[in-house]
Order: structure tokens, then sequence, then C-alpha cells
């Protein structure tokens, strides 16, 4: 998910399954969570229509897009790592293109309308993709 669609959640939405809007596409998009995810954040929901990750000062209100990234940046410094939200969502790619070798399946899962978006993600000479098909 892009940052401000997981920003705009609010904790009642929060759901093993969920259908959540993207902004950017304009389309519903289908998210399951892991079973491991859920059974963490399952007690930590609350069933109120405030977003789930609110401000202290204004709890009407979601959390900054700055103060989100704050609090990455400490966690990926915690973990050791160097890490953004956007790179994190090419990780995610990477990991799905690893698992199934394939980029329609990276394509569906990032909800990109054009598979070159999805080749730019994950460093794919799409040029290359079709000549390697057009071999077999």
């Amino acid at each position: 998910m892009r940052i401000s669609d997981i920003l705009a959640i609010k904790s009642d939405e929060i759901a093993k399954v969920m259908n959540v809007y993207e902004r950017k596409t304009r389309k519903f998009k289908k998210i399951t969570l892991s079973d491991d995810l859920w059974g963490k954040i399952r007690p930590k929901i609350f069933n109120t229509s405030n977003f789930a990750f609110a401000s202290k000062k204004t709890p009407h209100k979601h959390i900054s897009r700055i103060t989100y990234h704050r609090h990455l940046k400490r966690a990926c410094e915690a973990a050791r790592s160097d890490c953004s939200a956007h790179s994190t969502r090419k990780l995610y790619a990477r990991n799905i293109f690893e698992r199934t070798g394939s980029i329609e399946a990276v394509q569906k899962a990032l909800n990109h309308k054009y598979i070159t978006t999805t080749a730019a993600y994950l460093d794919i000479d799409v040029n290359q993709l079709v000549r390697e098909a057009t071999e077999r």
C-alpha cells in the first residue's frame, strides 16, 4: 500500500481481509494480512472511527507523512537498515517477483496499470523481456 492510503485507514476498517480504496489509482484493492501480522495488530485495534495512525495532538486527524517517515526512520535505524516507505514497496515487489518469477503477479499486487511501471520498480529492461518472450 502507498503511504497516503495507509494513513487514511480508520481503526474500525482494519480486518484480516480489507478492501482498500487507492487514492492514486482510484481503484479498490483487496488486502489480506498475514496470520502473523494479524495476530500482532488485532489486540491493538480499537473499534473507533478514529484513524489507525491518529495524531497525538489532534486525534481526529491522522499523523502527517513527515511524522510517519520519522517513525519509519527510527524503526529502520533500530533494525540497522536504511529504508524508506517507497523502498519497502520496491522490496515487496522484488520479493513477489523472486517468489513467483512473474512480472504480472507483481503488477497485480502493486495495482499498476502498465507493465512498464512494474518493470521500472524491479529495474527490469522491458525490451529485454519482450526479446526473451519472442525467443521462446
